[in-house]
């Protein structure tokens, strides 16, 4: 529990009365609250000598930098080295009501939000003494931040009456913030949205200070302004930063956490394989898309259950599939057993290219595997030196960021890629790219509600079934007519190691 103030402490005792009150209201559920002042009284009190009366730890922290923000988060700091299971601040001049914090640490925990605000805008929240031109310009305000920052579902996004989970307090020391108080606390909430973090409110009844005073000056509503672009773009570069690496903002999402893979050589969506593996029109649609561009003597990395493997054998290509899961292999080996043109084998990449394969594979195929790598361009440099000069690397990747939900994280995907993101991916590890399209146009919609609005954890035998037989011909159907489609749910990609090429530096 923080306690600060921008105007200085006053009527600490009001303050401390109604946090002992909070304590109490918490104490039945299990939860001890301690409270820590940031700074120094200015109404001559002892607030310690008062706490002790009421039986409320109470702390005091001087910062060594002056400011608002910086003395929360030097309240952050101490706070975490006490091990906090949630933080909370609030402003130590009346205008907060303390005995509200248990509806917000409530609400926190139940959501398991990344933070919670105390909102006096949002719907059963109000501000009474709180004038016109005040509540107009917190409102302009608000609107401001969510336009210049894409921050969502904020109604009061400068208030400091908040809960924070540990994780986002940590998160917080690390940003560069803006220092002036209202720019802040609402970059705060562009900030820890982009990472991934939920942030929700709670109604809260903002109340007049005890001792008045405290308006927006002209120079306030300067900096606020001023700092909004910068807000903008360091808010943009989180957001660049979290789509190569989707899996961690999903894991910060209570949303999503649920569906969480587990195990370290398991793979953990196997229902799911199986059921895709039967999907025999989509996975047609994939072998020959990819056909013209393979040579004869293939390598499958992440082979699963063998289905690719078996259509490229069809196709006659000769196919080296390697799967590392150990909950995966034997029914690739079974599968594949007595095929002369496919062997199997429980190995990874780099184990393959340790053993003195250089070179050894016309292409490289990679079908609904890059995803789960988390280093994919290390991934693909080892299929630069697996695969001869002049040799291709085919992928199938699951596309359309804004698509990743419950299935992508089951299923361990650290990522979906747009275009730039493979290109960038493909060109980096050395490969000259020959084609990257869309595919898929038709099965955008379906995904979208089952995986994103709707959350199913799983994907059925059923629900495989009619996309395989209704949505796929469908989307074959307007790809045949749309040479480049600007959307799909999937991404396939082409790229050749340039002749006479050397492996690039990792």
């Amino acid at each position: 529990m923080l306690l600060a103030s921008q105007h200085g402490f006053v009527a600490v005792e009001p303050v401390l009365a109604e946090l002992d009150e909070a304590r109490r209201a918490l104490a039945p559920s299990g939860l001890e609250l301690s409270a820590t002042f940031l700074g120094e009284p200015v109404d001559g009190t002892r607030p310690e000598q008062f706490a002790a009366r009421l039986g409320l730890s109470l702390g005091r922290l001087t910062p060594s930098e002056s400011g608002f923000a910086a003395a929360l988060l030097e309240g952050f700091r101490a706070a975490l080295d006490d091990h906090a299971d949630v933080i909370v601040s609030l402003d130590a001049d009346g205008q907060h009501d303390a005995r509200q914090i248990p509806d917000l640490v409530r609400s926190h925990l139940a959501h398991g939000s990344g933070l919670t605000i105390g909102s006096r805008w949002t719907r059963g929240g109000s501000s009474p003494g709180t004038g016109p031109t005040r509540t107009a310009l917190s409102r302009a305000g608000n609107g401001l931040v969510k336009a210049f920052t894409g921050a969502r579902g904020v109604s009061d996004s400068t208030t400091s009456f908040r809960v924070y989970q540990p994780d986002v307090a940590r998160l917080l020391l690390d940003e560069r913030l803006p220092s002036e108080t209202y720019g802040f606390f609402s970059a705060m909430v562009a900030v820890i949205q982009a990472h991934g973090f939920a942030v929700d409110e709670v109604p809260i009844v903002f109340r007049p200070r005890y001792s008045g005073g405290g308006q927006i000056e002209q120079h306030d509503l300067r900096e606020f302004a001023a700092s909004l672009p910068t807000v903008r773009r360091q808010v943009h570069g989180i957001r660049r930063d979290m789509r190569s690496n989707q899996a961690l903002w999903a894991q910060r999402s209570p949303r999503l956490r649920a569906q969480a893979a587990t195990g370290e050589s398991l793979f953990g969506a196997t229902d799911e394989l199986t059921n895709l593996a039967d999907a025999d029109h989509f996975l047609t649609w994939i072998c020959e898309s990819l056909d013209s561009q393979l040579g004869a003597r293939v390598l499958e990395v992440g082979a699963g259950v063998g289905a690719i493997a078996t259509k490229l054998a069809a196709l006659g290509h000769d196919v080296v599939a390697i799967e590392p899961a150990d909950n995966v292999f034997p029914e690739l080996q079974r599968r594949t057993a007595g095929n002369p043109r496919i062997e199997a084998r429980k190995i990874t990449s780099h184990d393959l290219l340790a053993e003195g394969s250089d070179a050894s594979f016309d292409s490289v195929v990679y079908v609904s595997v890059l995803e789960h790598i988390r280093d994919d361009v290390e991934e693909l440099r080892t299929a630069f030196h697996l695969v001869r000069p002049g040799g291709t690397v085919a992928l199938f990747v699951p596309a359309m960021p804004s698509l990743y939900g419950s299935l992508d994280f089951k299923s361990g995907h650290f990522r979906r890629y747009d275009r730039s993101l493979l290109r960038q991916a493909i060109t980096d590890a050395g490969f000259e790219v020959v084609d990257l399209h869309y595919m898929d146009v038709a099965g955008v919609v379906p995904y979208f509600v089952m995986y994103r609005l709707l959350d199913v954890p799983t994907l059925d035998a059923g629900s495989s079934k009619v996309y395989d037989s209704l949505i796929v011909p469908v989307s074959r159907f307007i790809q045949n007519h749309v040479a480049a489609p600007r959307v799909g749910k999937n991404l396939v990609a082409v790229a050749r190691r340039p002749p006479h090429s050397s492996p690039p530096a990792s």
